[in-house]
């Protein structure tokens, strides 16, 4: 089932991603592969035409080239992950080679709106929404329920998928998430929709939040073949996360409550989230999703399925024992200042060697194999899988957002149950309440989640100000609130002179 799968989507990424190595902008996608109107007559004729063009939606989450350009830093959320972590300030770059990445951890390519930098989330995000319409028009639009089962299921991952670029949209590319009244993003709820003006802020968490709950009803009794599509589980995820940006705790905690209290989803153990000392025939490394239950959303990656090369994928970026660039210099690893946090007994230091740079936690397949040497290859084509969410955000989630609403009790409950898999006594959680429980809880996320793409999110959930720890290249040291507009990207300039409604940067 899982081959076929990847079969289907290997078809609709041909069908709606024709795409040139170049640039290509928002006005000309997806009118240059698919018209609205092509999608919706073949639809109405084979409604399996919107499933391989959803099909190839989630293509887009993971392929080299998704955001426009041939960078070999193109390749998807992983690389928005890997950025997003460092202008958090909790991943910090220790190593420069092959100049990778530099300009965001110099903070430089933020203030750049001609940099490619940029351009890449804008494009990717927009491109998820475009193909989304796509299949939201040929359904028959925002406000039609399809009478069948699967239509319904179609079209309910089609506005999950939206609604969670709109989300990732409105933090990346706006500076300060409480100033709801702004006008920051353009809205395209059609694929007929052009050059539409910057909407609200409120607009754009409106349009978030009405997708993701008209989602949850649409994927009502959806039993998904792979982990790469989206089920109500994941939507209430996204739906815990977005109440969670917008400070809407009681939401928050009831949502991160469905997911954690569905029994789907167990928390990973200590052996698969850390390579623990004399263990032989590892199995964590966070390579394969369909073994570790913890992990609710992600992609299987096969080199028949996907032919990613190393050096175009996450795992070339961050994993010391693949045949690419964390092994050759440009390494990453955990900000100082946030390692300091671990207790003494934490199984997850295990995930770090000297220098803090992952190397228990995340390795390829056969690093096992090979003995876990520095370069050991061979992993010239990508088989380690990716992951977008797992159960322990929704676990820390819910503890964060119970202690905000005043229900300490519950709060220490779902904290204390990751906390009891990773530190031999967590009741120093008993002597915390209200704000400081809810702090602890957002730490822990930030040092349960490192390197996954979370910490960004948190920054601005808690409108937090982060100091760099002494181990940074960069800036070490220096502070940085989350409303800095170096830590957000810029609309890019090519954008702005291509839609006669955007005249401004936010």
């Amino acid at each position: 089932m899982i081959m076929k799968t990847f079969k289907k989507i290997a078809l609709a990424g041909v069908f709606v991603s024709l795409i040139a190595c170049e640039k290509d902008f928002l006005e000309t996608f997806p009118t240059d592969v698919l018209s609205q109107e092509q999608v919706n007559e073949a639809a109405q004729v084979n409604p399996d035409v919107s499933k391989a063009t959803l099909l190839g939606i989630y293509e887009n989450l993971y392929r080299r080239g998704s955001g426009g350009t041939s960078s070999q830093e193109d390749f998807g959320i992983t690389t928005q992950y890997i950025q997003l972590d460092m202008l958090s300030a909790d991943m910090a770059h220790l190593g420069k080679s092959y100049n990778r990445q530099t300009a965001i951890s110099e903070l430089t390519a933020t203030q750049d709106p001609d940099n490619d930098y940029n351009y890449r989330p804008w494009r990717f995000l927009y491109r998820i929404i475009n193909l989304s319409n796509l299949v939201i028009d040929g359904a028959g639009g925002n406000d039609v329920t399809p009478d069948s089962e699967s239509a319904r299921h179609t079209l309910g991952q089609a506005k999950a998928l939206r609604g969670y670029a709109y989300f990732f949209l409105a933090h990346v590319f706006v500076n300060d998430i409480t100033d709801m009244g702004k006008a920051v993003l353009p809205i395209y709820t059609s694929a007929e929709d052009l050059d539409q003006p910057k909407s609200s802020l409120q607009d754009i968490f409106d349009l978030v939040v009405s997708d993701l709950t008209a989602a949850e009803t649409l994927l009502e009794g959806f039993v998904r073949q792979d982990k790469i599509e989206l089920n109500q589980d994941v939507v209430r995820g996204l739906l815990a996360k977005t109440y969670g940006a917008l400070n809407n705790w009681p939401k928050t905690e009831e949502y991160a409550a469905k997911v954690v209290t569905s029994g789907s989803f167990p928390i990973m153990t200590a052996d698969e989230v850390a390579l623990l000392p004399g263990e032989s025939g590892a199995v964590g490394g966070f390579n394969d999703i369909n073994s570790i239950g913890g992990v609710m959303w992600g992609i299987d990656i096969t080199p028949a399925g996907q032919g990613l090369a190393s050096l175009y994928s996450w795992w070339g970026f961050m994993d010391y024992y693949s045949y690419s660039y964390a092994a050759v210099g440009n390494r990453k690893g955990m900000d100082s200042d946030l390692y300091a946090n671990f207790k003494e007994d934490d199984i997850r230091k295990n995930q770090f060697n000297s220098i803090l740079m992952p190397t228990g936690k995340f390795y390829y397949k056969g690093a096992d194999a090979n003995n876990f040497r520095p370069f050991s290859g061979p992993q010239s084509n990508i088989d380690s899988d990716s992951h977008y969410m797992r159960i322990a955000e929704m676990y820390l989630l819910h503890a964060e957002a119970a202690a905000e609403n005043g229900n300490d009790a519950a709060a220490r409950t779902s904290l204390k149950a990751l906390l009891d898999l990773r530190i031999g006594d967590s009741s120093y959680v008993n002597a915390l309440s209200g704000k400081a429980l809810a702090e602890e809880a957002a730490l822990q996320a930030r040092l349960e989640l490192f390197a996954e793409g979370q910490s960004y999110f948190i920054m601005k959930r808690r409108r937090e100000t982060r100091t760099r720890g002494a181990n940074w290249l960069d800036n070490a040291g220096d502070s940085f609130s989350h409303t800095d507009e170096r830590l957000t990207y810029e609309i890019p300039q090519e954008e702005i002179l291509f839609n006669p409604n955007l005249s401004e940067q936010n």
